[in-house]
């Protein structure tokens, strides 16, 4: 009887995976990965499903039988990813809002049921933040249920060098070492930066080279940045095209690099990113993009502009 019920549990699981490898597909097919349907509305879906595969008992500890649905519900995303090839990057990006959906529809079904058991019915639990969850889901599908995307971060820090010796490290030649910030220390770092001068209209080639699975199903791609200004105390830049990895989450847009002398060995840089969001939901992206932005500005101050 037990070896029936693992049958049953493994192919249960098998069929949870394939039906989510073939909705994210349809996703893709239509352009709609992007959105909070796939990553707001698929693990709701998941969460849901394994409910119903694995419904919660009551009498039993909550942790053992949580413990029980994040696994098979990690065991669902891990091999599904696979399944699509997907990068180790992604996973990383899908995995915390993705255990947040799973966890609280867990929770709502876990607390439904032990107020049905006391003959209640708490309607915020059973309706109201399922109901909440689906209409997250719907951000990005079309514009007009889709919140702002266009973002500038500006990061200003004081080095001591002369603007000078700043333009003279930017047009010699770059090599980024991976930085000890834990979110940046997971991208691959550009393997090769042409630059070579800062002459208004110049073009500045990024190489990249990510190993979607760590040493394999390598992906290889670049940025163009053109200067389109070049003054005394100020550049300013647009990416003209990016096949990068980097791609897939944002659409970088341009920078502005500001240079204030406050002494002869002492400069102000302010260097502000612009870019588009592309993955919903904002209330997860926005915040994590922002921040990633924003130590990508100070390890590039840091690493490309400091002599």
């Amino acid at each position: 009887m037990n070896d029936t019920k693992k049958k049953i549990k493994v192919l249960g699981l098998l069929w949870m995976i394939a039906l989510s490898a073939i909705i994210i597909r349809q996703l893709m097919f239509h352009n709609l990965d992007s959105s909070a349907l796939l990553y707001v509305g698929v693990p709701f879906l998941v969460a849901n499903l394994l409910l119903w595969f694995k419904p919660v008992e009551i009498g039993t500890s909550w942790g053992q039988v949580y413990a029980s649905h994040m696994l098979s519900a990690l065991i669902i995303m891990l091999c599904t990813s696979v399944v699509l090839f997907e990068g180790f990057i992604c996973v990383l990006f899908f995995m915390p809002i993705y255990v947040v959906i799973v966890s609280v529809v867990f929770f709502i079904g876990w607390l439904s049921d032990k107020q049905r058991q006391k003959k209640k019915n708490n309607k915020i639990y059973s309706n109201i933040l399922p109901l909440l969850i689906v209409v997250s889901s719907l951000e990005g599908i079309r514009p007009e249920v889709s919140y702002k995307r266009h973002n500038e971060v500006s990061t200003t820090q004081i080095i001591n060098s002369g603007i000078d010796e700043i333009k003279q490290k930017l047009s010699s030649p770059i090599a980024i070492d991976n930085n000890e910030n834990w979110l940046l220390s997971v991208f691959p770092m550009p393997y090769k930066i042409e630059a070579g001068s800062l002459n208004e209209g110049d073009i500045h080639e990024i190489y990249f080279r990510y190993n979607r699975w760590f040493i394999t199903n390598t992906h290889h791609g670049s940025m163009s940045l053109k200067l389109i200004k070049v003054e005394d105390q100020y550049i300013e830049t647009e990416f003209v095209s990016n096949t990068s990895y980097i791609s897939n989450y944002l659409n970088l847009k341009g920078t502005q690099i500001n240079f204030r002398p406050i002494s002869d060995s002492k400069t102000e840089i302010r260097l502000t990113v612009k870019y588009d969001r592309l993955l919903d939901p904002a209330w997860y992206f926005d915040p994590l993009q922002e921040y990633a932005i924003k130590k990508t500005s100070e390890m590039l101050i840091a690493e490309v502009m400091t002599p």
